[in-house]
């Protein structure tokens, strides 16, 4: 079955590929693209995931979390959500990194911002370490105080509001998830926005 969601979701990534793609690399086109067959996989576990959530999110949040996170983490769904959204974070950064780094495309300039924060959350995902510092830490798998999709609260030494002379060990923590770069995607290329 196909997310509803999902139909409209393809035409942004559509567009986005076509708005970034280059001669200098034709394959880009067919990487974001790629993106959006994976999303609606996700999408879909996400909906079952968020049937298994809805009676958590009528408690308190201070409730919910550990019971809803201890719940979750013997789903297969979850697990397979948790798995395939840490892959798709691990893709777009790929993707965002040969734009701007590799190829140096000016179209991909807006991804700067967004390449940023997938650092922070690709570096302990792929290098089980944190950007900046040389220390392992896994990021902490969390459910949002609203609605239903997985997401994780990372810590960032590099972080643009840590300033350069702070004490050592000081960090950012925020939540991120697979929705937020998403979304943030497209905000960045001003796609979907009339």
């Amino acid at each position: 079955m196909i997310p509803n969601e999902w139909e409209a979701r393809h035409k942004l990534w559509e567009q986005a590929s076509v708005l970034l793609a280059s001669e200098e690399d034709p394959w880009i086109s067919s990487a974001i693209l790629d993106l959006s067959w994976a999303e609606r996989s996700i999408l879909a576990i996400e909906k079952d995931v968020a049937e298994v959530l809805r009676p958590f999110q009528k408690k308190a949040p201070i409730e919910r979390s550990s019971q809803a996170r201890e719940h979750l983490e013997k789903m297969p769904e979850f697990c397979e959500c948790r798995a395939h959204s840490k892959l798709w974070i691990m893709g777009l950064y790929e993707v965002c990194r040969v734009m701007l780094n590799e190829r140096k495309l000016s179209a991909a300039d807006p991804l700067k911002s967004l390449f940023e924060e997938l650092k922070a959350v690709r570096m302990p995902f792929a290098k089980h370490e944190v950007r900046g510092k040389k220390e392992r830490y896994f990021p902490e798998p969390c459910t949002p105080l609203w609605g239903y999709e997985l997401g994780w609260m990372v810590k960032d030494y590099k972080h643009n509001l840590i300033p350069p002379d702070a004490p050592a060990g000081l960090s950012a923590h925020s939540y991120m998830s697979r929705r937020y770069f998403s979304d943030k995607f497209f905000q960045c290329l001003s796609v979907g926005i009339e």
